[in-house]
């Protein structure tokens, strides 16, 4: 696992994001990615998901929190798809690893 800085600084509302990714593959236009990430605890605001993503997780729990104020949160086994454009919330309320799946359009 290398560091990494997927999360904006600017967008870090609580915590710290510490990350790190080992990505197992992408495509020769870099549009599909296959990886492993992990994150400290902390809380982001997301003004638009760069992508569309699939990620399973195997540590940790995240809550997500759409503008709307529509809540939910993944724990250790849920699997589930964040799409590109989507605004709120990401809060890792403790350490935090996935596998992710990345389609950028």
């Amino acid at each position: 696992m290398e560091p990494c800085h997927y999360i904006d600084p600017k967008a870090v509302i609580e915590g710290k994001a510490i990350e790190k990714v080992h990505i197992y593959h992408t495509s020769p236009d870099e549009r599909f990615v296959i990886g492993l990430w992990e994150c400290s605890p902390c809380k982001e605001h997301i003004d638009s998901y760069p992508f569309d993503e699939f990620m399973v997780i195997l540590n940790g729990a995240v809550t997500v929190t759409d503008d709307e104020g529509r809540s939910q949160t993944f724990k250790a086994g849920d699997r589930f798809v964040m799409q590109k454009g989507w605004r709120g919330t990401w809060h890792m309320t403790e350490p935090f690893k996935k596998y992710f799946v990345i389609y950028a359009q």
